[in-house]
């Protein structure tokens, strides 16, 4: 979005971080379904949705980057840059060396 970003696709933008947060909040939901698991089943069920949730709590963190950076939000877009370095965010996947 080089030059002036107009309200529609500031509003596209927004609804693609509005969406995986949405796909975030149904792994969480489902997780939390699964706080009791006890059968090796129940267990690999709530892994692999935990496994989700991670990823996709990094792509709204990578996309928000995004976003802000693209409709000129600069400073607030350092603020989440800074966030994901802090939690080892990248946007390859890989854990900056260090990180376990």
């Amino acid at each position: 979005m080089a030059g002036k970003v107009t309200d529609e696709e500031i509003l596209a933008a927004v609804h693609r971080v509005r969406e995986l947060e949405a796909r975030h909040a149904e792994a969480s939901a489902r997780v939390d379904a699964l706080r009791s698991a006890a059968t090796p089943g129940e267990l690999e069920e709530r892994d692999r949705w935990g496994a989700v949730m991670a990823d996709l709590a990094r792509a709204v963190v990578l996309e928000s980057l995004e976003v802000l950076d693209r409709i000129g939000m600069v400073t607030a877009a350092q603020l989440v840059e800074s966030v994901a370095d802090e939690e080892g965010i990248t946007a390859d996947g890989e854990r900056p060396e260090g990180r376990d």
